[in-house]
């Protein structure tokens, strides 16, 4: 699902397969989709780079 709110560096969010991570950087190319690295919660040390669309929710925004 495509998020509405802006997603902020070290905001910990709920990817689409219901796992659930930290995110760890932001990648905004003009000419690429938006992207994130997610370091898993599950998975220590674990990191996936994920798009919008595969971002179901924030769940905790960084203040």
């Amino acid at each position: 699902m495509l998020i509405k709110q802006k997603i902020k560096q070290f905001d910990i969010v709920r990817l689409i397969d219901g796992r659930e991570g930290t995110v760890l950087e932001i990648y905004d190319f003009s000419n690429r989709p938006r992207g994130y690295d997610i370091e898993l919660s599950e998975q220590e040390g674990e990191i996936v780079t994920v798009t919008d669309e595969q971002i179901d929710e924030v769940i905790w925004e960084k203040p």
